[in-house]
């Protein structure tokens, strides 16, 4: 058994892995990407004093809209180029630590002392949600799951630092350090929602049937509301898919 899932998964990895030319012309240009993304996360945090909510979202915003964009536009093997320049970036910022003005943007202080361990919980999480999203789904149900997180887990953190009053705790594997979302910022997640589903059957001229995307916003929320601190990436990323895939086409 394990053989032969190993098989299947160096067929996907094969049968995707980009080209020499897309390497050679897309890394060097999503490593600066991803780069500038920081950079500009780190300008809006000296210019409006930002909390780690904010940027730490933008960046994931950024880099999942990327995401969604490359799918679309060079296939899978777009997407492993921009995971190999994100990866390259996260892991300087795991090994620089304070030493880089760029870790705190992403390193939020309540998950103290556990917070570079919250940074590759996401990343992880983000790798094989992709990879799971990819393997057992169509292009556009992936193209939600990035969106989902890239749109709609993003929005939540921002909206519940700002406004979020309503708290309520969230189960966190392997740390005693407390997690909390908020009522407010899961709504937030809801309605933005309605526009990661939207946004991928659109661009891939598919209908559209207004009344299911509400109710799969729904469900996108509830079940980003309820994953695992630091996880939730796989899970809604995952679960976008599956929405679209069984339930929107």
């Amino acid at each position: 058994m394990i053989n032969y899932i190993e098989s299947i998964f160096q067929f996907f990895f094969g049968q995707n892995f980009p080209d020499f030319r897309q390497i050679l012309l897309f890394f060097p240009l999503l490593l600066i990407y991803t780069v500038g993304s920081l950079e500009l996360t780190e300008r809006c945090r000296r210019k409006w004093n930002w909390k780690v909510g904010y940027t730490r979202k933008l960046f994931h915003f950024l880099i999942f809209g990327m995401a969604g964009v490359m799918q679309y536009w060079q296939g899978i093997g777009g997407v492993f180029i921009l995971g190999w320049a994100v990866s390259l970036v996260i892991i300087y910022l795991l090994f620089k630590k304070e030493n880089s003005r760029y870790y705190g943007l992403l390193a939020r202080p309540q998950d103290e002392p556990y917070a570079s361990r919250y940074i590759v919980y996401p990343y992880v999480a983000t790798f094989l949600g992709g990879v799971v999203s990819n393997f057992l789904f169509i292009p556009v149900a992936a193209v939600a799951g990035y969106l989902v997180v890239g749109l709609g887990d993003a929005i939540g953190e921002p909206v519940g630092t700002k406004w979020g009053k309503t708290k309520y705790p969230v189960f966190n594997w392997g740390s005693k350090v407390k997690s909390y979302r908020s009522v407010e910022g899961s709504i937030a997640v809801f309605l933005v929602c309605i526009l990661a589903f939207a946004l991928p059957l659109y661009f891939y001229a598919l209908p559209i049937f207004w009344y299911k995307i509400i109710i799969a916003a729904l469900v996108a929320a509830i079940i980003e509301g309820i994953s695992p601190h630091g996880w939730d990436n796989f899970v809604s990323q995952v679960m976008g898919a599956i929405l679209v895939q069984y339930y929107l086409l």
